[in-house]
């Protein structure tokens, strides 16, 4: 009976947060994490994300993504903590998809699922798991967010309670943005029953769906719309304006691609032989 109790899921999510803090993939994550962050914070330190906030800027930006985002990020706020969230948004898919490979993997490779279903059950297992992934990205992304807003109240002149507003919205869309990938890694995960491979897979998929859809996009532009929503990008847009509204929309289509990926891994794992 796949019951889902609750102080069965709090042991095997500390479980998991433990073994993410001392696993090889785990510290892998987080020093390529911390690496990336401090090469990009080291470039930030001296101010030259107040160029974004010029006309020119404001071109490139709107060029790249989308001249609404450009006006969204760098008027009236700092420019600093904008560059910041630029970057954190389109690098969120590659990290997460890396982050949340070994949800499940390890459990049915290793065959550790069979020393543990004689003490929960498999549902308990798999939101467990899914938890754990959630709470190590978002710790990571709170962590970098806060060096971020340290750094923007030095380099910009800004409103101190202006910056901690956005910095709050800054780390709800970040999170937000980020579950939709890690449950499309409970799927691959599942589907693999390797760390390693899961994490192929998964950035795999994704970078095959971008480029089809990319693809298609010369001649079909409508097909190529209603493809893009196979992935969770279809609320970059709406993320990236980082306004309460836009956010709040994003929160509408999240659940959609969290029940999707986890019902179909779920529906795996439910009945993958151990």
């Amino acid at each position: 009976m796949n019951t889902l109790r609750l102080s069965q899921v709090r042991v095997l999510t500390r479980q998991d947060l433990y073994y993410a803090f001392h696993s090889t993939r785990g510290l892998l994550f987080l020093v390529f994490f911390g690496v990336f962050w401090l090469w990009m914070f080291s470039k930030l330190a001296g101010g030259s994300a107040q160029w974004l906030a010029n006309p020119e800027g404001s071109f490139v930006i709107g060029w790249l993504f989308d001249p609404q985002v450009a006006r969204s990020l760098f008027t009236d706020r700092s420019a600093t903590l904008s560059a910041y969230f630029l970057l954190a948004v389109s690098t969120v898919p590659f990290f997460v998809l890396f982050a949340a490979s070994d949800q499940t993997a390890n459990d049915i490779g290793t065959k550790y699922l069979r020393f543990l279903t004689p003490r929960c059950n498999r549902l308990e297992i798999y939101v467990a798991r899914f938890l754990g992934a959630v709470i190590l990205i978002s710790l990571a992304y709170c962590a970098v967010t806060l060096v971020a807003v340290i750094m923007a109240s030095v380099v910009d002149d800004v409103n101190l309670a202006g910056l901690l507003v956005d910095a709050m919205l800054v780390v709800l869309s970040l999170i937000t943005y980020a579950l939709p990938f890690i449950a499309l890694m409970s799927l691959c995960s599942v589907v693999v029953g390797s760390a390693g491979l899961s994490a192929l897979v998964g950035i795999s998929v994704y970078v095959v769906v971008l480029v089809i859809v990319a693809v298609v996009g010369i001649r079909m532009p409508d097909v190529a719309d209603v493809l893009a929503y196979l992935l969770p990008n279809a609320t970059k847009g709406l993320i990236m304006q980082l306004q309460w509204s836009t956010w709040l929309q994003a929160l509408v289509l999240i659940p959609v691609y969290v029940l999707a990926y986890g019902f179909m891994g779920w529906r795996i794992f439910k009945g993958r032989d151990i």
